[in-house]
């Protein structure tokens, strides 16, 4: 083998190596980007397998026209049908609802930077030795090989964005490889198609000069690197952000497959996957217009009020409203006038307002919840109920008799709730007196009895003790406090002056006639 041939030789089996910890390092994490990555490394080998072939066949290729090389045209073409067959797979993996769980994504992360080493080596390695032997087919096999160094690069972003808390990047990174896989499947199957139509032998990387595409030209150089920019400026446009308060429902061809919370999150970009974010938190406010409806009693009201209301299930909100400031409305309208009609005019009025709106909630709560519509009454405000202006005055002088009736009932109330506790405290203090008076006279007199029986007792057990006892008690209390003179009993009042001197204030006893 010449120095082209030990090359492509050396690089498919490092290629080799590379596809194996590929698929080891996709089984120990569940990657489905690292598998992809597998894959499209497994498709560079198959190329650079075609391109070692037609080296071999170049070197011993005889006169023109003695070989054709349709054997290896349609088994060119065989290879390409397999390898578009290994990007369908993947995309169906990608738009596989099942969730996919990551293992070791950390570790797995920093052990997949490996491959992109490999992969950068492995490519300037190629176009090292293909300018040095002006080989155009290795030369080409080193820029296709660089496709594979963007690939792991995106592998690495997807397990980067994984282990940061974005497992959709995962998916987004294969669905960009399986691109690629497919831009690979179309090279070998329009070189083979092309060596058909000109009945010579497949050149997949232009080494006999027969390539479908120049050999070194602008397209052959930069023209998959714009692909996979684009592609990956497109699959970057999945990247949404959902603020506190707010809610996401993402849809894959219309069918929901998850809802999501606040932050950051990646979705498949459209026409694949949508997304629509909407504000849970949020209370919406209408207000209806004034309206003229029915009282239960057949009188017109003005009525006019304002609804709120929140989004409950976002899920029901985005697919089964069209247009939910219209339900809303519609349904508010006609709950209120069937429950004004159940009202008479007087409480509408005047007391049952709190009434008239908790059943209003209720009865649109209903409605709503019977249409699907993922929305919850909040509350109903009644901001004017009055009569129509024609009657206004009447419905005015009603009202001033309704409250003069009431100020007099509550006037009669205040002074019967004066008068009647003091009347009934006067009554108990006259009943109290009356006890106290009875029960002062009843000790009175029990004691005044006590005292005879026992100055009976005592006369008749000491008469004269007890009546010299009894005098002097009475003298005592008869005396007390006069001007006493004792005199000897010999001594005649009648033939004896005595010249004493009298107190101020007191009197002679007895007093003198």
């Amino acid at each position: 083998m010449n120095r082209k041939e030990r090359t492509i030789f050396l690089t498919i089996l490092i290629n080799g190596l590379l596809v194996l910890l590929k698929f080891w390092l996709a089984s120990a994490s569940g990657s489905l980007s690292l598998r992809s990555s597998a894959l499209h490394s497994l498709t560079d080998v198959a190329i650079s397998v075609f391109v070692l072939v037609g080296l071999f066949i170049s070197r011993r290729e005889v006169k023109a026209g003695g070989r054709s090389g349709t054997v290896e045209n349609w088994t060119a073409i065989a290879i390409s049908v397999a390898i578009f067959y290994v990007g369908l797979d993947i995309v169906r993996d990608v738009l596989n609802d099942a969730p996919v769980e990551l293992r070791n994504i950390t570790t797995i992360t920093l052990a997949s930077m490996l491959t992109v080493v490999i992969t950068y080596v492995v490519a300037r390695y190629k176009l090292y030795v293909g300018r040095q032997t002006n080989s155009p087919a290795l030369t080409a096999s080193g820029y296709h090989s660089q496709i594979d160094i963007y690939a792991s690069i995106v592998v690495v972003t997807g397990l980067a964005g994984a282990a940061l808390g974005l497992p959709n990047l995962d998916k987004a990174a294969a669905a960009i490889v399986a691109v690629m896989i497919f831009l690979s499947g179309y090279q070998v199957a329009a070189s083979a198609i092309t060596a058909l139509r000109q009945h010579r032998r497949v050149d997949i990387e232009g080494e006999a000069g027969h390539s479908h595409m120049p050999q070194r030209g602008w397209w052959r150089a930069y023209g998959p690197i714009v692909g996979v920019l684009l592609v990956m400026i497109y699959m970057l446009s999945g990247f949404y952000v959902i603020l506190p308060g707010e809610r996401a429902v993402v849809r894959r061809f219309g069918q929901v497959i998850e809802q999501n919370d606040p932050g950051l999150h990646y979705r498949l970009p459209a026409p694949l996957e949508r997304v629509d974010i909407v504000a849970v938190d949020q209370v919406r406010r209408m207000v209806m217009p004034q309206m003229q409806m029915l009282s239960g009693d057949e009188n017109l009201v003005s009525v006019r009020a304002s609804l709120h209301f929140v989004v409950s299930d976002p899920v029901a909100f985005v697919l089964n409203v069209a247009n939910p400031a219209d339900l809303v409305m519609q349904a508010g309208t006609a709950t209120l006038r069937q429950v004004v009609a159940s009202e008479a005019v007087d409480l509408l009025l005047t007391l049952d307002k709190a009434a008239i709106e908790k059943r209003t909630a209720e009865a649109m709560q209903i409605v709503l919840d019977r249409n699907r519509s993922g929305l919850r009454i909040v509350g109903v405000q009644l901001l004017e109920s009055a009569p129509p202006p024609e009657v206004a005055e009447a419905f005015r002088d009603v009202a001033s008799a309704r409250e003069d009736r009431n100020t007099f009932v509550n006037e009669a109330l205040a002074y019967r709730n004066e008068v009647v506790p003091l009347a009934r405290g006067e009554g108990n203090k006259t009943i109290q007196a009356a006890a106290a008076y009875t029960a002062s006279r009843t000790a009175a007199a029990t004691g005044e009895t006590a005292s005879f029986l026992s100055r009976q007792a005592a006369y008749a057990a000491a008469p004269d003790i007890t009546r010299q006892r009894l005098y002097l008690e009475a003298a005592e209390k008869a005396l007390a406090g006069a001007y006493k003179l004792i005199l000897d009993p010999r001594v005649s009042p009648e033939t004896t002056d005595l010249w004493l001197g009298r107190p101020a204030g007191m009197q002679p006893f007895p007093p003198a006639p």
